[in-house]
């Protein structure tokens, strides 16, 4: 089940997708806490690396539970 949800590309849209949107919510909640300062983010790598991947990890959960509840209602 798993390789037939991954090897969809429905699948990989909806990651980037939630990676995207929790990338730019995670920036607005951390400019407004740091008093509009929104690009200070961006001043080290680790940062935008650290950005990057938890963004695609959670996109990845996060869709992946969505699919896999949908592949196990159809086969019921």
């Amino acid at each position: 089940m798993f390789y037939s949800i991954v090897s969809q590309t429905k699948f990989w849209r909806s990651v980037l997708g939630l990676a995207l949107g929790f990338a730019v919510i995670f920036i607005v909640i951390k400019g407004l806490l740091a008093q509009g300062s929104f690009l200070i983010f961006f001043n080290s790598w680790r940062n935008v690396l650290g950005l990057i991947l938890g963004s695609l990890i959670y996109g990845f959960f996060a869709a992946y539970s969505r699919f896999y509840k949908h592949f196990k209602a159809r086969k019921q």
